[in-house]
């Protein structure tokens, strides 16, 4: 959700004004280590035997591009590392409780063949986090 939000300082700083004392929020993101700019996944016939891994673009770089998920449809997308979200939520009294990286579910895999070798790369990042007292 906040990959697709240029104003991210603000939009956290909004998420901790409304939230009370010890209330949660869950933040979901694409997993911003395999969703870097030039990153994807790679079918290498040259090695010996062949091989499949996920390349990953220029991690530390903070970037933004505009993609279009429907015709004539555009939304931003800034490439953050995850210190960069970590941080903002902590400079706004929103701490960290938990961190989830979880595995595509079985029934994707299942419907995406393709998706199997990668089974082991998370797609998705979730952040748990409580407001502080103020």
């Amino acid at each position: 959700m906040f990959e697709h939000i240029e104003a991210m300082d603000e939009a956290v700083a909004e998420v901790a004004r409304v939230l009370v004392d010890g209330g949660r929020f869950a933040c979901f993101l694409n997993h911003p280590l395999i969703q870097t700019p030039g990153s994807g996944w790679v079918d290498d016939h040259i090695m010996e035997p062949p091989e499949q891994y996920w390349r990953i673009g220029p991690y530390l770089v903070e970037s933004m591009e505009s993609e279009e998920v429907a015709k004539d449809v555009f939304l931003p997308f800034v490439h953050r590392p995850v210190s960069r979200y970590v941080n903002a939520l902590a400079d706004h009294g929103l701490v960290l409780r938990r961190m989830h990286e979880p595995a595509p579910p079985e029934e994707f895999l299942k419907r995406a063949a393709e998706y199997r070798q990668a089974a082991t790369i998370p797609r998705l990042l979730v952040l748990v986090v409580e407001r502080e007292p103020r």
